[in-house]
Parts: C-alpha cells; structure tokens; sequence
C-alpha cells in the first residue's frame, strides 16, 4: 500500500567489519505510526555498502517519506519512492 510517513531521518553503520558494512537508514515517525513503532527499516536505493544519496542528505532532518508500505502485527517495511525534508510549521 502506498502511504506517507513522517519523521526524524537516522542512520547506523551496520554489518561492520564485513565486506557489506555500510549505513542502514531509519525513520523514527512522528506521525500516527510512532504508536506502533519506535524506529522503521527505510530499504535504500544502493548496493548494501553505498550510502543512498537521498537518504543521506537529509539524515538527521525532519523528513517526509512516500513509499509502499507493507505493515503486519509483527513488523514493517517500508520502499521509498520520495523522500523531502520537512519545513516548520508543515
């Protein structure tokens, strides 16, 4: 299903000290998803050891995402088709 989450952009490095380590993005929502989930797996647009450059300029930022989102009881996933910085008072 394709929806809009909004939230706070967070990367981690992962898989360190393998030949895949690279950042793994996350969005801690601010939206009516933060009542089900502190952080969301965002699947980027690059190889596993490439950072995605749209992701990346704008981590630690205010974002909004649209992307397919596939939600269960038990988890979440989330493909981005879009993703802008949020502006005060959006």
């Amino acid at each position: 299903m394709k929806g809009t989450i909004n939230g706070h952009l967070t990367v981690q490095m992962e898989r360190v000290g393998t030949r895949s380590e690279g950042p793994e993005y996350y969005i801690e929502p601010t939206d009516e998803y933060s009542k089900r989930w502190d952080r969301i797996h965002v699947r980027k647009q690059s190889h596993r050891w490439e950072e995605d450059s749209n992701l990346q300029n704008l981590v630690n930022k205010e974002v909004e995402i649209i992307a397919d989102i596939i939600e269960t009881r038990t988890s979440i996933t989330i493909d981005y088709f879009e993703v802008k910085e949020k502006r005060k008072g959006e």
